[in-house]
This record gives structure tokens, sequence and C-alpha cells, in this order.
């Protein structure tokens, strides 16, 4: 028995190696041929190991792989490019640790004055790290406002504090501020507060409140004097604490131009015993203003303190050019006088119209009616879209449809008309309530809005959700 289990393992290892020799190709005879050519078994060819391609720094810098864009900012640092620092500086905020790591040793080369232009022509990026909060960059910019600082690069610094805005001007006034001595600051921040950007001045108005009184006076005397409402409110409130004849100022801020710079005056009025009424009762007794600013100032307390001005007053200033001096008017008197409000509608300036809209808002619809819709039908042609919505929302809900489909009977061929209707109809979220229509009124736009949802113009089931 055992000698067959021998001979039978013996025949399948025979058919075995027959197969492998079909599958290889090989004979018995061919494979004994080989041996006897060569004696020594050969060692098995082993394919050649794969060429990779040699990547450059470009596609290192930004593979979605994190060790390719820490190999890409070793081998940046091969050589100094501004190409380079826009790399590294993008890195610098890279969600990977290990690449922020490398990015600033990268960063470290061009800390030196040979590449401060490059620097300060990429400080907005640089900045720009500061807002994406994934790691607290403060020490770069350190570094920066440091590099920036050294003698070589002040020429540069000063030119581009001249030209630039924003953050970077903000930048380059701490690192100027800081290198001036003690004789130099006062000239450099009284300069500072004519730059163009008004976050320096308003910086350097602030550093000059730690010059001496004198210096400190001549900066508040320019910011009181400055267009800027902001600046002038700012120095107002440091003229107050160093200043001993406070009266005079306080009186002058109460018909400022700037409701702010008002609103701060009234508030040091109160401090310290100012009375604004006299204020305002000693101008108004006074001649009428000739400049916009002042009759902002006049009208503007007067609203403030709630008191009317003359007759004489309020006609000057209905004829000013200004559209703000003619808004301001129709806040102060259009309450008492639906005339005035209903005129304004038609002004051309969009702060008067948006006075009168709101003037006319809470008047009673029956004390306006007659003389509002005359108003409208003059001007309804020649107004825009936006004005003739705003106008149409001061009559009651019912009345706006009828008035509507007035239009619409008039210039049924105009589809500027059937789409505002539309758009109205839309616009009602709920049924509508509405006491001031008439009842035989809204029974007739109902009867009409019935019969275009019965052509089609209108949706089905419109007139059931207003009703």
């Amino acid at each position: 028995m055992a000698h067959a289990n021998v001979r039978t393992s013996g025949m399948v290892s025979s058919m075995w190696k027959v197969l492998l020799q079909r599958l290889t190709g090989k004979t018995s005879t061919t494979a004994k041929t080989e041996r006897s050519v060569d004696p020594v078994d050969p060692v098995d060819p082993v394919d050649p190991p794969e060429v990779l391609p040699v990547r450059d720094w470009k596609w290192l810098v930004t593979s979605w792989d994190g060790f390719h864009r820490e190999a890409g900012l070793r081998q940046i640092r091969s050589s100094q490019s501004i190409e380079r620092l826009a790399s590294i500086i993008v890195r610098l905020n890279d969600w990977v640790p290990q690449v922020r790591a490398a990015a600033r040793d990268a960063f470290a080369d061009y800390l030196t004055p040979e590449y401060g232009p490059w620097l300060i022509a990429k400080t907005p990026a640089i900045l720009a790290l500061e807002q994406r909060r994934r790691e607290d960059h403060g020490v770069t910019i350190q570094k920066l406002e440091a590099l920036l600082a050294t003698p070589e690069c002040l020429a540069q610094t000063t030119a581009a504090f001249e030209t630039s805005r924003g953050a970077c001007t903000r930048l380059f006034f701490r690192v100027l501020a800081q290198t001036k001595r003690a004789d130099e600051l006062e000239a450099f921040l009284v300069a500072s507060l004519h730059h163009a950007d008004f976050s320096v001045r308003r910086a350097a108005l602030g550093r000059a409140m730690a010059l001496p009184l004198a210096s400190a006076q001549k900066a508040i005397a320019y910011g009181l004097a400055s267009n800027s409402s902001i600046l002038r409110r700012l120095s107002f409130l440091q003229a107050i604490e160093l200043q001993t004849d406070r009266t005079r100022l306080i009186e002058d801020f109460l018909t400022d131009p700037s409701s702010a710079a008002r609103s701060t005056a009234l508030w040091a009025a109160r401090k310290y015993g100012v009375d604004p009424l006299q204020v305002l009762q000693a101008q108004l007794a006074g001649e009428i203003p000739a400049t916009k600013a002042r009759w902002l100032g006049v009208l503007g307390l007067a609203q403030s303190l709630g008191m009317a001005i003359p007759q004489g007053w309020m006609n000057a200033a209905l004829s000013q050019n200004s559209g703000e001096v003619r808004s301001l008017v129709l806040s102060l008197e259009g309450e008492g006088r639906p005339d005035l409000l209903i005129a304004a509608i038609a002004d051309p300036s969009r702060p008067v119209f948006e006075a009168g809209v709101r003037g006319l808002r809470p008047q009673p619809w029956k004390v306006i009616e007659s003389a509002f819709s005359a108003q409208l039908e003059t001007l309804w042609p020649a107004l825009t879209a936006s004005r003739r919505q705003a106008l149409l929302e001061l009559m009651p809900k019912w009345t706006q449809a009828g008035y509507l489909l007035q239009q619409l009977s008039r210039t049924p061929a105009e589809p500027s008309v059937l789409e505002q209707l539309r758009a109205w109809v839309y616009g009602q979220t709920y049924s509508i309530t509405d006491r001031e229509t008439s009842e035989s009124e809204r029974a007739r736009v109902v009867a009409k809005l019935t019969a275009l949802e019965k052509d089609g113009v209108l949706p089905k089931g419109s007139v059931a959700r207003l009703t």
C-alpha cells in the first residue's frame, strides 16, 4: 500500500512539472540543455528600480502631500527670489505644523536688509496671515518690523508709508514712530496727521497725547479743524480734558455738522454746565447760515432739543441746494406739515424723498389721501420702480391693488404694470386686513382680481388667499 502511495504522488508531481513546462514554454529537454550550457544556476533577473521624475520646488510646495511640501521648502532655499518668497509666505500658514516650521526657517533667509524691498512688497500677504487664525504669526510680524526699522531699510519704509493704505500703513507707522528720537517724534506725528489714511491720522493723534502739553495742543488744534468728524470728535474729547476754558469749545461743537460730534458736545454740556438751549437761541437770533455745515449744525441741534425753528429759517432751509439740509427741515417740521411731505416725494434728491416717505408713513390716510393721490398721478409715469413701490406702501392694502388695476386699465399693453400687480399679489403672504379702504372699493377690486385670475393672468387661488 505504501509503495502504491509513493507511485501515485510521483505521478501527480510529474503532471505538475509538465503543466509548468507548458506554461513557461520550456520542455524537460530544453531545461536540460540550459543546465548543460550553464552549470551555474542563473540568478532570476530583477526589474530595474523605477526612476521617479525630478520635481521642482514649485510642484513640491503646492503638493497635497505634506512631505512633498516640506521637501519643497528645503529645496526652495537654494536661492532667493520674490516668487519663492511668495510661496514661503503661503506655507507659513500651512495646516501641517512641520511644514509651517520649515516655512519659518525659509522665511528667515529673507530677514536681511538686502531683501527689504521684497518684504515691503509682500507686507499685505504677511499681514493677511493674522486673519487666517491657524497660528499666532505675531513673532513673524515682529521680526519683519525689526528689519524695517533698521537704518538700511528706513528710507524704503518711509517711501512705502507715504503711498500705502490700511493695515500696511499702520505697520509702517508703528515702525517709523519707534525709530524717531524725542526731538523728531513731534514733527513726525504732526506730519502723520495729514496722511491720506484715516487710521494713521487717528493713531497719530493718540500718540501725540503722550507728547508735552504744547505739542499735544498743536495736534489737538489740527484735529479740531479736520474734515473728519471722527477726528474732530476725538480731538474734542482730548481738548476738554486739557483746556481750562471749555465753555467756548463746547458751545462751538454743539452746532457741529456731525451728529456724533453734537451728541458728544451735548454730553459735555451736561457735565460742565453749559446750556445748549441758550446756544440754539443765540444761533437762531443771528444771521441765517450761509454754509451747508452751519445749516446742519443749527438744525441738528434744534432736532436734538426738540425745538421748532422760525418760519424764515425754514423757508430759507427748504431753498438750499443741499438735500441733507432740506431733508433735515422735513424731519423737524414735517409732522405738522403734510403738504411739505407730499411736495418732498417729488424731489429728485434721495434724502429728501426718503424723508418725505418717512414723514408720510404715520400720517392718517384720510388726511393725506386727496393731495397724495393727485401728486402720485402726476409723478407715476416717470417714477423708478423703487420709488413706485415706496409710495404704494403708503396706501392701504386694497387701495394699492385698486391703484395698480387703474394703471393696468389705462395701459394694458405696458408689461411693467402687470408685473407690478403680480408682484403685489405674490407679496401678500396672508389675508389682507384693511379698515381704511371702503367696502365698495374692496368689492370692486376683488371682482377685477377674480376676473384676471379666471383669464389666467394671476395664479389660481390668489383671490382666495388675499381675502
